[in-house]
């Protein structure tokens, strides 16, 4: 397929004139200009979200400084310069002039090392201001240092409000929610590989293609977690109040501990459920907190994640969680939506990376997980036993594969060893099963938008004679992305079939990663959504 996607320096350096000019008459006067200055700095950097702070769009700035000329001339070629001992290199703003009477407020947006994901305590440092100014011909230098903690890596802030901002109100005990978004991590290989265990015990469910595949994901994945302990522990009295930082695990924390706390197993299952393409929300309220699940079609769950200390079914655990629901509407609550915070860039830190067999060093396995382990593609198999996980003529359900990998300039995948490689043309990579029901593609243009690679692969099926009956968008995920996905109902000369399209953007190339199988295949749905899962880019 061969797609086709189709100020001013002359002001500046009248600024410029006009600003020296301005500084030379009021140079010329006999009075001299005077700097004050207040700084306001927060006590604290939480190190998950380390990423937030050089982000000025956030908001969320680390220091602030307000310059003032008491004088009774200009001050100018006002430098202010900022760094943090071991954690942020100096950087400098530049301000030509202030006037008599003049204000500058500054705002620090540090840059910080990831280093400070190494943390396990808070660990003090300096931050350090240094401020130096022109008068009447002579240059002058002002600097001062704070103290600042550099939080460990686990622990979260829930209000950066001073004592004078508050209202003490639930909202401004809470105002840092959103940034609980960085502790949830689709895309962690521990959550993914969780989370494929899980849908092995729901027969390899597509979760992104309906509501029933993915309440039946859910469901798997919740298993898992009941089949092997996971248990809630609660939060010591004083957690919620929301007076200094308190421990948050990441999702591999409660998957190797199988316990966390509230806010730990919510976290925990939202990223559970954003592995499998779905869409998560959190809910804090009061001294507690649960996630709400998004369906394909649009529908919300709420999971009272706590229920997991009773070994109740996934089905007891969402009623559960409609009551919690119901509670929390009816008070004061707050909804981070976890992909849009994603998309702004409160995002997660790197972990440490993890041997590959790091669950089953855990102790997390599909042992004693008796009839749907071997998957409802089990033939004549059978649900297994507790020693095996499934038949051995379980299909795709039980089999073990065997995998090669796709290497190209942009992205690599995998595919089944044995079958042929995937053939390259211009802007498109093919890959077909041996039987002709199974097609993975990848359509990629430089400079292409999300709106041209939808556009490119709807017109072929046009131009192909394929029928589109439905079109259904999503949310999916892709090498550790939130992207926009369409599932398609179509009828072909072969008969009836599902295809499922990712589109996306990266390094300035659009991409269409699409796969389809004849209409109600679980093992070839199973197999597209493991190509996907295995796709990177380079």
């Amino acid at each position: 397929m061969n797609l086709k996607v189709v100020g001013s320096a002359v002001l500046a350096l009248l600024l410029i004139f006009s600003l020296l000019g301005y500084a030379g008459a009021f140079g010329r006067s006999s009075k001299a200009g005077k700097i004050e200055y207040t700084v306001y700095a927060k006590d604290s950097i939480m190190s998950g979200i380390y990423k937030v702070y050089g982000n000025p769009d956030l908001g969320f700035w680390v220091a602030k400084v307000v310059i003032h000329n008491s004088g009774g001339a200009p001050v100018t070629n006002v430098h202010v310069k900022y760094s943090i001992d071991n954690y942020a290199p100096e950087v400098e703003k530049t301000y030509p002039i202030i006037v008599p009477n003049g204000t500058v407020v500054d705002l620090y947006y540090p840059i910080i090392s990831s280093d400070v994901t190494k943390l396990s305590s808070a660990t003090p440092s300096n931050l350090r201001i240094k401020i130096t100014y022109e008068s009447n011909g002579k240059t002058h230098e002002e600097s001062t240092t704070k103290t600042i903690k550099i939080l460990g890596i686990n622990d979260f802030v829930f209000s950066s409000l001073s004592p004078e901002e508050s209202t003490g109100s639930f909202y401004d005990t809470f105002s840092n929610t959103p940034f609980i978004a960085a502790w949830v991590t689709p895309s962690d290989p521990v959550v993914r590989e969780f989370a494929d265990m899980g849908n092995k015990l729901a027969g390899g469910a597509g979760a992104s293609l309906s509501d029933d595949e993915a309440v039946k994901s859910l469901s798997g994945i919740w298993e898992l977690a009941v089949r092997n302990g996971f248990s809630y522990k609660t939060e010591a009295s004083d957690y919620w109040t929301g007076k200094f930082a308190e421990h948050v695990m990441y999702p591999r924390d409660v998957i190797r501990d199988k316990s966390g706390t509230c806010i730990d197993l919510a976290i925990w299952f939202a990223s559970l459920a954003m592995s499998q393409g779905l869409k998560a929300y959190l809910v804090l309220i009061p001294g507690h907190a649960f996630p709400l699940i998004q369906l394909p079609s649009g529908s919300i769950i709420p999971v009272e994640a706590t229920t997991i200390n009773d070994g109740v079914s996934f089905q007891e655990a969402v009623q559960a969680g409609v009551n919690t629901w119901q509670k929390a509407v009816s008070g004061p609550h707050i909804i981070v939506d976890i992909a849009e915070m994603h998309s702004k860039g409160i995002i997660p830190p790197e972990l440490p990376e993890l041997p590959a067999d790091v669950l089953s060093k855990w102790g997390i396995t599909l042992q004693g997980a008796g009839g749907n382990a071997g998957g409802n593609n089990g033939g004549n198999g059978g649900g297994g036993n507790p020693n095996n996980g499934g038949g051995n003529n379980g299909g795709n359900g039980g089999a073990q594969t065997q995998w090669s990998a796709y290497n190209g300039e942009y992205f690599s995948f995998e595919y089944p060893a044995g079958w042929d490689a995937p053939q390259e043309y211009g802007g498109e990579v093919y890959l077909g099963s041996p039987d002709g029901e199974f097609e993975f593609m990848v359509l990629y243009q430089e400079g292409a938008s999300v709106e041209d690679m939808v556009s490119a692969f709807e017109n072929s099926l046009v131009k192909g004679g394929v029928q589109v009956n439905a079109r259904q968008e999503a949310q999916g995920s892709i090498a550790g992305m939130n992207v926009y996905a369409v599932l398609y109902s179509l009828s072909t000369d072969y008969g009836d079939y599902t295809a499922v399209a990712r589109y996306f953007t990266s390094g300035g190339v659009g991409y269409a990663v699409i796969y389809d199988f004849p209409k109600n295949n679980e093992d070839y749905n199973q197999l597209g959504e493991h190509i996907v899962g295995s796709f990177k880019l380079r």
